[in-house]
């Protein structure tokens, strides 16, 4: 076979082939909304003069958002960037959100900001799935742009790009552009009529973007369209789930106590929550506080499993050793049936860490202690005390197992190689 021949041989084999995969990635290119959310805008309006409001009211969307808990390096100027993000795919590193107009966004139009926030594609390409533009999409632009005028507020720092770490497949060229057009769709919105919780949606879908750690994720960190809130491990802790029926413990009014920082019954935020709650939900209004709950009282409990879970009972001398660990460190705070003191310390029973189904935070809670976020509404919080140095792997598996049964006599019990693979200890 001549080489011609063999050439009309290979192009006929290939030819549906490569068909197919430019007819798939078209479809893929339309749902995205086409070439134009690639196309950075090459000109546009610079940013006007903004007023002391616009400002204003930008630095409160800003701390809502935690722009700065991203975008600030430990030690480092404010929003200059270089923090960083270890992922499944990689290291990656935020950028720099100053007015600088090399290393910044000192140069960016009106519309380039706009379309960067919206549809994750700056001047620098195509950002990583760690930056939440599929939520930050759903923002009016009078958000963005008040948005823009305080990151411009902000003094100029000269820090530069950090390039990030990514490994194999994200390392390729035009990887993130087929990550995006392979998962990134638009937030499923509700049509909400009740201006309140209207409002709570707003806030919770789009600059609370709550979904990126409260929703799981699938292949390559990718996120479902309907972002539903059951539950996710997130940086070693696990999200609780956020719907109606998960928040029937707290009284009407309280879960907006609880992301102000107040601590309902002396139940403070711990773990990643309580940091979110110091720097950033402790600065929400009023209003936007009671919106929020509003809204996420009304979301829909997950769906029933289609399997049973594995009825595996805690065995009867873990369940002693667990009695007696409770007995000697944890009675005195929080009593005989785990009641606690009210306002003081936090009660275990109905407790979101010992009920989940996932024990990662009550085994993390005993092994490292807890403290929750110093707020001027719960000024004097309790501080859990960590036991990881007096406490070995059985004993902290006998009183989590013990615990969980309390609730749940079918809760999975933890084993002492669960505590030493969260733990390290012995």
């Amino acid at each position: 076979m001549n080489i011609r021949r063999r050439l009309l041989l290979v192009g006929a084999l290939t030819a549906p082939l490569v068909l197919a995969l430019v007819a798939v990635g078209g479809v893929l290119l339309w749902r995205q909304g086409g070439l134009e959310s690639f196309r950075v805008p090459e000109s546009g309006t610079p940013p006007p003069a903004s007023s002391i409001a616009d400002i204003a009211r930008g630095k409160y969307l800003a701390t809502i958002g935690n722009c700065a808990g991203c975008h600030t390096a430990k030690g480092e100027a404010l929003l200059a960037g270089g923090r960083a993000f270890r992922t499944e795919y990689g290291t990656v590193y935020s950028t720099n959100l100053t007015s600088n107009f090399e290393h910044g966004i000192g140069a960016w139009s009106v519309e380039e900001f706009r379309h960067t926030m919206r549809h994750g594609v700056s001047r620098n390409g195509v950002l990583s799935p760690v930056f939440p533009y599929a939520s930050f999409r759903h923002l009016t632009d009078g958000d963005l742009d008040a948005l823009l005028a305080y990151l411009l507020s902000i003094p100029a720092s000269d820090a530069p790009r950090v390039p990030h770490g990514l490994e194999f497949p994200a390392s390729l060229p035009g990887a993130m552009a087929v990550w995006r057009l392979l998962y990134v769709r638009p937030l499923a919105r509700k049509q909400i009529t009740d201006p309140q919780m209207a409002r709570g949606e707003y806030l919770v879908s789009g600059i609370g973007h709550c979904a990126t750690c409260h929703a799981s994720r699938g292949a390559f960190a990718s996120q479902g369209a309907g972002g539903e809130m059951w539950g996710a491990r997130n940086a070693g802790w696990f999200a609780p789930a956020l719907h109606g029926s998960g928040l029937k413990r707290f009284a009407a009014g309280e879960v907006a106590q609880y992301l102000q920082g107040t601590a309902p019954h002396g139940i403070g935020g711990y773990g990643l929550m309580a940091d979110v709650i110091a720097r950033n939900l402790q600065n929400l209004s009023g209003e936007d506080a009671g919106a929020i709950e509003a809204y996420l009282r009304t979301l829909p409990d997950p769906p029933p499993e289609r399997e049973p879970p594995m009825k595996v009972r805690a065995s009867d001398e873990s369940l002693r050793v667990g009695r007696a660990v409770y007995q000697a460190h944890c009675v005195d705070c929080h009593g005989e049936r785990g009641e606690g003191e009210p306002g003081k310390y936090p009660p275990l029973l109905g407790s979101t860490a010992v009920r989940q189904e996932d024990p990662i935070n009550l085994v993390k809670l005993v092994l490292f202690g807890a403290v929750a976020p110093s707020t001027p509404t719960h000024p004097d919080p309790h501080t859990m005390p960590q036991f990881a140095q007096a406490l070995s792997a059985e004993e902290v598996a006998g009183v989590v197992s013990m615990l969980r049964t309390q609730e749940n006599p079918d809760a999975i019990p933890v084993s002492a190689d669960d505590v030493q693979a969260l733990g390290g200890i012995q």
